[in-house]
């Protein structure tokens, strides 16, 4: 079910929704982005001055966000209790069922589809006891609306907005706190630290294609790990730097690391 956009592409896209804005003198908004997307996404709107832009998911704790961008100085109108007024237009929709039923995000996410729905309308799932909430595109929502009474074998309510319990269902990411003390911050020394794997079978992790560097594959052993980078480990997780490398007593770098659980 692959969604992303080749990087190309991704910036052809960008600068259409710049060209339009600036044209229109209205904010543009894309589809929902994944991660990787909305981080290239903010380095090419980053190095221009002619257009302001923000993300939205539907909840400040959402993963897939939509981009609006709009004209620098132009009126924004980003109210994050209405996001939809806002100019995203991003909707959450409740599905209840039996506490008993435990649908997974697979299974309702394989149900929109299963409609025709593109998976760049769906944003977040959060799934609860008793009920799911999705985020979503208006012609999403619609669909959802109107067709969905069933997800796999599990019978489903569905409603629009938001069910009164959502701080029980949309919650965010969690984290474990870890530290890395390695040789350096290259690339090889971190994962290393990471992985427990020697030098030597890191550097074949790494040339294998198994590290991605902010959502990029890096190959190169050689490659600086600095504060804010986002460290990929093909089998070990998701990995965000938490601060700026300290040097130990010993000469040592110590380096701490929040694990996506």
């Amino acid at each position: 079910m692959k969604d992303e956009l080749s990087k190309e592409a991704l910036a052809a896209r960008i600068e259409d929704m710049c060209s339009l804005a600036q044209k229109r003198h209205q904010p543009v908004c894309s589809a929902f982005l994944n991660e990787a997307e909305q981080y290239e996404a903010q380095r090419l709107l980053s190095r221009r001055g002619d257009v302001s832009f923000a993300f939205w998911g539907g909840s400040d704790v959402c993963v897939r966000r939509i981009l609006k961008v709009s004209e620098s100085g132009g009126y924004d109108g980003y109210d994050p209790e209405h996001p939809d007024t806002g100019g995203f237009h991003v909707f959450p929709v409740t599905l209840t069922f039996r506490k008993a039923d435990k649908p997974g995000h697979r299974d309702l996410l394989g149900a929109f589809m299963a409609l025709g729905i593109k998976r760049e309308t769906v944003g977040d799932i959060f799934i609860g006891e008793g009920a799911a909430v999705v985020f979503c595109t208006k012609t999403a929502r619609d669909m959802i609306t109107d067709c969905i009474t069933t997800v796999g074998r599990i019978g489903v309510s569905v409603s629009d907005g938001l069910p009164e319990n959502s701080e029980e269902i949309i919650k965010p990411v969690r984290y474990e706190d870890i530290t890395v003390t390695a040789a350096s911050v290259r690339a090889d020394c971190i994962v290393s630290g990471i992985t427990g794997m020697s030098r030597e079978k890191t550097a074949e992790f790494i040339r294998a294609g198994s590290f991605m560097l902010n959502y990029a594959e890096c190959c190169n052993i050689s490659r600086n790990i600095s504060g804010g980078d986002i460290l990929t480990l093909r089998g070990y997780g998701k990995y965000v730097v938490s601060g700026e490398p300290e040097t130990t007593k010993k000469g040592r770098i110590r380096l701490g690391l929040k694990k996506y659980l």
